[in-house]
């Protein structure tokens, strides 16, 4: 019973620690990867989340996405693999408009990743050679690996903003 409890308790710390914490935190990460994808070296953009006004909206549409995620990989794995590809373009579409409902989030997500999860999932599989070297060197290459993949999916964001024809996809 003890160990139940344990393990309850672990798990909520985990939610709460991912949800108030994290979620905001990656938010920002995508708004510093994607700044520096166009020139600007602003790090404060890593803590951009946690401002008055935009806090909760990202907290709230972070923690749906990742709800909406796990509910789908309860209909077992795959159709969660394939919502995680669809709703992987939040973070980055908060961290431009933090003040987006969250079913507008998720459905510009799903616009931007229409046609494209197959490219996605082969530009993951392209990082595990780079994640297999660092993990040789000691754990400490995978530090270096890090950025040049959050880089590259940074990119891979602004590639998708514009891919109707050169109409902007998202809010901004």
């Amino acid at each position: 019973m003890g160990i139940i409890v344990v393990f309850l308790f672990v798990l909520a710390f985990a939610v709460a620690f991912s949800t108030f914490l994290s979620n905001p935190v990656m938010v920002g990460k995508c708004k510093f990867f994607v700044h520096l994808g166009e020139k600007d070296r602003e790090f404060a953009a890593l803590f951009s989340s946690f401002k008055k006004g935009i806090y909760l909206p990202v907290v709230k549409t972070m923690f749906l996405t990742n709800l909406f995620i796990g509910l789908w990989s309860l209909l077992f794995i795959i159709p969660g693999i394939i919502k995680s590809y669809q709703y992987r373009m939040v973070p980055y579409i908060l961290s431009e408009t933090p003040d987006l409902d969250y079913k507008a989030a998720l459905s510009l997500s799903k616009s931007m990743t229409d046609g494209e999860k197959w490219k996605m999932f082969v530009l993951d599989l392209s990082f595990i050679g780079w994640y297999i070297l660092g993990a040789l060197a000691l754990f400490i290459g995978v530090l270096f690996v890090n950025p040049y993949v959050e880089a590259t999916w940074a990119q891979f964001y602004l590639a998708m903003r514009t891919k109707n024809n050169g109409e902007v996809v998202t809010v901004i």
